[in-house]
C-alpha cells in the first residue's frame, strides 16, 4: 500500500488477518516506551527520543489520585501534572507533542512499577517475607 496515498478498492480487498497483524505488530513498535531505574526515578525513552524522568516516591495523595482516576484524558491529565510537577512544564509540554498511544504506554508501565515497588515494600517480596519471618520468630 502507498504509504501517503489514499488505498485503492483493490488493496482494502486484498487486505488480510496477516497484514492487519503486521501493521498492529509495526504500529505497536513505533509506540514502543523503554525504561530504566535510576535514583530516585523512573526514565521513560519515547520512539521520538524524548526522556521523561518520573518519581519513585510519590506521595500517598498523589498515588491515590493516580490509582483512582477512571478515563484515559484523566490518567494523561495527571501524568502530565506529576512530570510538569518533577521535570518542569517543557517535558510535560513535549509530552502533550507525543502519539497518544507514547503516555497511555508511559502510565501502564509507570503503574506496573510503582506496583512492584510497593510489593516490595509491603513485604511481599520473597526475602522482605523471610526477614519479617526470621525476625518474629526470635522475637
Amino acid at each position: 500500500m502507498s504509504k501517503n496515498m489514499q488505498p485503492t478498492v483493490e488493496e482494502f480487498e486484498a487486505w488480510t488477518a496477516e497484514d492487519e497483524a503486521k501493521a498492529l505488530r509495526k504500529s505497536a513498535e513505533a509506540m514502543n516506551v523503554k525504561h530504566i531505574i535510576k535514583g530516585d526515578g523512573v526514565w521513560f525513552l519515547a520512539p521520538k527520543g524524548h526522556v521523561y524522568k518520573l518519581p519513585l516516591a510519590l506521595s500517598i495523595d498523589d498515588f491515590v489520585r493516580l490509582s483512582d482516576l477512571q478515563s484515559n484524558g484523566e490518567q494523561i491529565q495527571m501524568l502530565k501534572g506529576i512530570l510538569e510537577a518533577f521535570a518542569g512544564e517543557d517535558a510535560a509540554k513535549e509530552l502533550s507533542k507525543e502519539p497518544a498511544m507514547v503516555p497511555f504506554n508511559i502510565l501502564n508501565a509507570y503503574g506496573e512499577i510503582l506496583a512492584k515497588i510497593q510489593g516490595v515494600e509491603l513485604g511481599k517480596s520473597s526475602t522482605s517475607a523471610e526477614s519479617s519471618k526470621e525476625k518474629t520468630e526470635t522475637e
